[in-house]
């Protein structure tokens, strides 16, 4: 009996056309919600990585000699909010009391500029650019956006940590689900990927807390000699934002140079010679050193991929750039160079050693 053809049946010839449009359609679906949801992607990717820091912790209090798993977890969670906790208060304690000196002294501190750089017209643009800045309802609509910046910050802060301890907690549930998504096929190769990762995020995150706290070091160090009020404060400041490579830096030396206006011109150029011997000592002895263990991703890749992550996902985006790219960088080596080119040249990330697991 020959089969009856609806109307509306696509004919044999084309339906690989018709495939292709529907993965075109998948396709720009799944990009679609990834622009709409952006920021909820970066909630859950912060709290990711929020996990990781509490294992590698908990990991840290193994190695002492605290077997329990459990017991490790919470020693490890405790010590990581501690730290933060510590961080905060000096920061509310201390550069708090700078911020308002500076709103006093700033005024007094353009003067003094201003009769510094007369007698050049870039320095005197310059000035009154600045005093244009924060004068006001442009001045006062800067502090109310900032004030509510602080307050979404505030509470997406606290929805990446509800959430890095539901991950930390049970991050085996998480890896499972994510590996039965997959077909059964590619299973296995996706639970090792995962595995990859993680090792990959432990290790950048060791290496970059090394990296803050050297850069934090030497900063301080600096703004000492040169007489800087208020170095280790800028010192600390220097070093957490050692977290957004090369971005955070310089947004991190706006603060030094306010401070330093007051002493006036040759205080700001001894704060840039700070910053740029700093600099270069990071880069080209600390830097390398350091993460030598860990995947190496170069300098200008991770400079434009860290821009357009803040251009996509705004400015929280900045904060977890470099480690969304660590884990783009580990899967594509692992599911494309290898495992769909087959490029076996590439080495892999180190493995560590665990002495509370078998060998």
């Amino acid at each position: 009996m020959p089969m009856i053809r609806t109307p509306f049946a696509p004919r044999p010839e084309d339906l690989p056309f018709l495939r292709k449009i529907a993965w075109l359609v998948v396709i720009s679906a799944a990009l679609l919600i990834v622009w709409r949801a952006a920021s909820l992607l970066i909630l859950v990717f912060g709290s990711v990585l929020g996990a990781v820091v509490f294992h590698a912790a908990a990991r840290l209090f193994r190695r002492m000699g605290i077997r329990g798993e459990g017991a490790s977890l919470i020693l490890g969670i405790l010590l990581v909010l501690s730290v933060v906790g510590l961080i905060i208060w000096l920061f509310a304690s201390q550069f708090g009391y700078q911020i308002r000196n500076l709103g006093t002294e700033l005024p007094a501190a353009l003067a003094e500029l201003a009769d510094n750089v007369d007698d050049t017209p870039l320095g005197l643009t310059a000035v009154a650019a600045v005093r244009d800045a924060i004068d006001g309802a442009a001045f006062r609509e800067l502090l109310g956006s900032l004030s509510f910046g602080v307050v979404e910050i505030f509470l997406n802060s606290i929805i990446v940590l509800v959430g890095a301890l539901f991950f930390a907690a049970s991050p085996d549930v998480y890896k499972r689900g994510l590996v039965v998504m997959t077909p059964p096929g590619a299973r296995e190769k996706v639970g090792i990927v995962i595995e990859e990762i993680a090792l990959a995020l432990r290790l950048w995150l060791v290496a970059q807390l090394l990296c803050m706290a050297s850069m934090g070091l030497l900063v301080a160090g600096g703004l000492w000699l040169i007489g800087v009020e208020g170095w280790a404060m800028l010192g600390l400041l220097a070093g957490l934002s050692e977290f957004v490579p090369y971005v955070g830096p310089l947004a991190a030396m706006v603060p030094t140079l306010a401070l330093a206006a007051p002493e006036g011109g040759q205080m700001i150029g001894l704060v840039f010679v700070v910053y740029f011997a700093v600099r270069m000592i990071q880069t080209n002895l600390i830097t390398p050193f350091v993460t030598r263990s860990v995947v190496s991703i170069p300098p200008a890749l991770t400079l434009f991929v860290i821009l357009g992550v803040g251009a996509v996902f705004g400015i929280y985006g900045l904060f977890f750039s470099a480690a969304m790219l660590v884990v783009a960088f580990v899967g594509i080596r692992e599911i494309y160079l290898r495992d769909t080119l087959g490029e076996e040249g590439i080495e892999a990330i180190p493995q560590e050693v665990d002495e509370d697991e078998p060998q």
